[in-house]
């Protein structure tokens, strides 16, 4: 009999948490500070008697969690999903990057087969290893799923509000499913909510199932943020005790909720699905993955991913990868994606800017007149001459331009515009109000702690912010 096992989520850390501790043990432990968080998985690392997990932490001050879940298919157990986890302890963010279960890899003493036949060799501590071998990243611990109970934990944290972008209909009378679920906004309750991260009978498959995952996590977490949830602390804790199975203490795992609960915000956990392309070999079809693009996702300053802008190669050859955070409110894509399509393709900002209407004179220098600040441009680009260009024309649309210079660094793909991330009101709108003059998308106009003014950093695109400003000089001088 077929029945299938997909796993889902991760209320990440912030559920696995619900491991163990009670009473005092479990206040301070979900009370702990940055410092305890680190000394505690230092200590842990050193247990493992491995260097490359110590040296991670010393250095980088982050550490790695698999993540995985398995599919009972007439009795032949396979990680049907996989989420590799790195959380950084130093710069306060988590990144998630879930693997096709089609992902082609070498699993030790096995030869190249697909990932998810490597959890059916060796179960955990296999799978570990060949996403170890596979991405080059040291795993401190591993986290399993179990499926059974998980219906009746999203119906105690209330359901989960899914927008689901068409009808998904699929039946299997051997395995015993039966998915009906209509399209729309709606809460879905455990045994609906379990359906639509099983669902892959569509264009993408595998990869629109974990587009529809990585959309239930967010909404997942999302909810786990609510006060009315966290009161429940108690009952989730016993019912996560029978869904995850981990490597890590009780005690460790609580702390770890706690830091990811009380220092990470929902804009600084990162999302993204291992890029790479479907292939046909022998008959059989894989998922090539491309590590260098993935990497350059896990191993990305936080300032990059804050800015939208992670890229892998150089000059011509860099291309930027796709992700998203759990702050973005974003829904299944219309082929079933939980990326817009045209960002999965092509690595564009999940976030377009609505193309406006040419502005009038008038339209045009009183938005200018209502920047309450000076305003500063930044080269992102490494390219000579830049933010003079832009500022020289900032200048003569009648914007105060009080800074001109280099940016942090130069991997900028698109222009963003930073603030203050203490700024003042003025300052603040003023960023807004520049972002609205220069057409930015909103999820591009963020604060950043490097930046002293509201600031536009020019990227990669400069050009056709150079072409926007020519053209507003011109209805200017009109």
């Amino acid at each position: 009999m077929k029945r299938s096992r997909t796993i889902i989520l991760i209320i990440i850390c912030g559920l696995i948490a619900i491991l163990g501790g009670a009473g005092l043990r479990l206040y301070f432990a979900w009370h702990t500070s940055q410092d305890d968080i680190r000394k505690a998985f230092e200590n842990e690392s050193q247990k493992k008697e491995n260097e490359s997990y110590s040296a991670l932490l010393k250095e980088q001050g982050r550490f790695n969690i698999l993540l995985m879940g398995e599919d009972d298919v007439e009795g032949s157990r396979r990680s049907d999903t996989v989420l590799f986890i790195t959380i950084d302890i130093d710069d306060k963010n988590m990144r998630v990057i879930s693997l096709p279960r089609d992902t082609r890899v070498q699993i030790p003493h096995h030869g190249t087969q697909k990932l998810n036949h490597a959890f059916a060799y060796g179960g955990p501590d296999l799978l570990k290893a060949t996403v170890e071998n596979y991405l080059g990243q040291p795993i401190l611990y591993y986290v399993v799923i179990d499926y059974d109970s998980f219906p009746e934990f999203v119906d105690m944290v209330g359901g989960v509000e899914i927008d689901v972008q068409k009808r998904m209909r699929y039946v299997d009378r051997a395995g015993g499913l039966d998915i009906n679920i209509q399209p729309g906004r709606q809460l879905l309750n455990g045994e609906t909510a379990l359906k639509y991260v099983r669902f892959r009978k569509d264009a993408l498959g595998d990869i629109g199932r974990i587009q529809r995952q990585q959309q239930f996590i967010k909404s997942l977490v999302k909810k786990a943020y609510d006060p009315r949830v966290l009161i429940k602390f108690p009952e989730l804790a016993a019912q996560a005790m029978k869904i995850f199975k981990t490597d890590m203490s009780p005690t460790l795992a609580v702390q770890l909720a706690g830091f990811v609960q009380n220092e990470l915000g929902r804009e600084r956990m990162f999302f993204s699905m291992l890029p790479g392309e479907p292939a046909m070999i022998d008959r059989l079809s894989y998922w090539m993955g491309d590590v260098k693009a993935a990497n350059a996702f896990l191993n990305a300053p936080v300032e990059a991913l804050v800015s939208g802008d992670v890229t892998e190669g150089n000059g011509k050859n860099a291309k930027q990868v796709p992700f998203s955070t759990a702050g973005d409110d974003i829904a299944a894509s219309k082929d079933g994606g939980g990326q817009p399509a045209e960002a999965a393709q092509n690595g564009a900002p999940a976030a377009k800017a609505a193309k406006k209407d040419e502005m009038t004179k008038e339209e045009l220098l009183t938005l200018i007149k209502s920047m309450p600040e000076s305003v500063a441009v930044l080269n992102g680009t490494g390219k000579a001459g830049v933010s003079s260009e832009i500022s020289t024309r900032l200048q003569q649309l009648g914007v105060d331009v009080i800074h001109s210079g280099n940016a942090k660094h130069f991997d900028y793909q698109h222009c963003n515009i930073v603030y203050p991330t203490n700024a003042s009101e003025k300052v603040k709108t003023t960023a807004q109000r520049l972002g609205t003059l220069l057409n930015i998308p909103k999820n591009l106009v963020r604060p950043s702690q490097q930046a002293f003014y509201a600031s536009i950093i020019a990227g990669h695109d400069y050009k056709k912010l150079i072409t926007l400003l020519d053209n507003m000089l011109k209805i200017s001088n009109q």
